[in-house]
């Protein structure tokens, strides 16, 4: 980046945001400023990434940001990008098809609202420089759009999540804005791109597999109608932190993730140490983190946390690791 654009080292430094951790409301800010009025281009959304990648990594390398801190901003970057791409193609399926609208027996006069559930790293806020995107796409209600060419709400809200990771995962010179990954959704690949909100809540009441619910710990609302996103997440959560559960779940889990881990293995030639997925690595510290919120967070509220970093903490305070435990973690 700075062998292609040499000036964004100078307007970096001169614009003194290297002492500075953005928020998404001001990343978002910045992503307006640069984007035409209509759909935004892949190209200009990749090169916005990447300009801001490098001011990220400036502030890491520097010894300016904590490793948190640099996670947050990576975190916060994706959520802007992902709440002004929804608006401008809401806007643009508008247009075509009018406003999506629940049936007339929902008494619901409202437009249908969209929601985008950030689940895994972005979901806690710990998104890595390379991380995929995990997301899923709620809608509110069934219906109709009221426009001159009108469409189901299905059809609107399956168009508007697919049109978003077309645009987010185009291949362009600047490389592409973001890898979307969508197998964590309800029923992974076979599953619809985007499910009404009832369809999802039934799912995760009557048929999710146990991991499907512990996925759950990092979700959070990223883009889209907060509203719509908080409903969804309120009614998950007594289901993620039973006070029934014991630890006969969590050896379940346990269990099928070692014949995950075994297959890897199979798959895999000799590469060296991979710092994710070797034993010990990230995904075992974060699998440790949410068993143990889950055997914990009936009980113990402020244990229930989507970020790595801050869960471990919170499980030291409440003396469910030990000083030791905590620190090798």
């Amino acid at each position: 980046a700075v062998l292609t654009h040499p000036e964004w080292v100078e307007q970096l430094v001169a614009s003194g945001d290297v002492d500075r951790l953005l928020s998404a409301e001001e990343f978002q800010q910045r992503l307006e400023t640069v984007l035409e009025p209509g759909l935004p281009p892949p190209t200009v959304l990749a090169q916005f990434r990447r300009r801001q990648l490098l001011r990220i990594a400036a502030r890491d390398v520097m010894g300016r940001a904590t490793l948190a801190e640099t996670t947050l901003e990576l975190s916060n970057l994706a959520d802007a990008v992902l709440e002004v791409v929804c608006h401008r193609l809401q806007q643009d399926l508008g247009t075509r098809y009018g406003v999506p609208r629940p049936t007339p027996d929902a008494g619901v006069p409202d437009p249908a609202r969209f929601a985008v559930i950030a689940l895994g790293k972005l979901g806690g806020r710990e998104l890595n420089y390379s991380s995929d995107i995990d997301l899923m796409f709620l809608y509110s209600a069934n219906g109709r759009t009221d426009g001159r060419h009108s469409i189901t709400n299905k059809e609107y809200f399956q168009k508007l999540a697919s049109r978003l990771t077309e645009l987010l995962s185009a291949p362009t010179p600047e490389g592409f804005c973001y890898r979307v990954d969508l197998r964590l959704r309800p029923e992974g690949r076979l599953g619809e791109i985007a499910l009404p909100l009832e369809a999802a809540k039934t799912y995760y009441q009557q048929r999710a597999r146990d991991w499907e619910l512990q996925m759950l710990i990092k979700a959070r609302t990223a883009a889209g109608d907060r509203q719509l996103g908080e409903q969804f997440l309120a009614f998950v959560e007594p289901l993620i932190y039973s006070s029934t559960l014991d630890f006969s779940v969590v050896e379940a889990t346990s269990t099928a993730r070692e014949r995950i881990r075994e297959k890897a293995a199979a798959r895999r030639t000799a590469e060296g140490f991979n710092i994710k997925l070797a034993r010990g690595g990230i995904r075992d510290i974060e699998f440790l983190v949410q068993c143990l919120q889950r055997l914990h967070g009936g009980r113990e509220p402020w244990v229930r946390h989507g970020g790595t970093l801050l869960a471990l903490f919170r499980l030291r305070d409440k003396n469910l690791l030990s000083p030791g435990e905590y620190s090798r973690l």
